[in-house]
């Protein structure tokens, strides 16, 4: 019976890890179009003098999804490995769940 639940947690692991990487995707995907429009919109609409200005966003969003990366994806596995060690601490104590 451990060596079943050794697998299953590892299957869960990595299915919990390709989740990540597919939240990850999505979110650049999304990135690209938004700031494909952000900077077509401005370099029809914007004077010239201000165009430095549709930097702020994309850097930002960027860093955003540069965290995103390093936070959840890079480290999916650890993290779970993490939560999973939680609830094995709280089910060995016979802790229960607040109503």
């Amino acid at each position: 019976m451990p060596k079943e639940f050794e697998n299953y947690k590892r299957f869960f692991r990595d299915a919990h890890v390709e989740a990540e990487e597919n939240l990850l995707g999505i979110h650049v995907v999304i990135y690209l179009a938004v700031n494909s429009l952000w900077v077509i919109l401005n370099m029809l609409f914007v004077p010239s003098r201000y165009r430095w200005i549709v930097f702020y966003p994309i850097i930002g969003w960027g860093a955003m999804l540069f965290a995103h990366w390093w936070f959840y994806v890079r480290n999916a596995g650890q993290l779970c490995k993490m939560k999973e060690e939680q609830i094995e601490k709280q089910v060995g104590s016979g802790a229960t769940r607040p109503s």
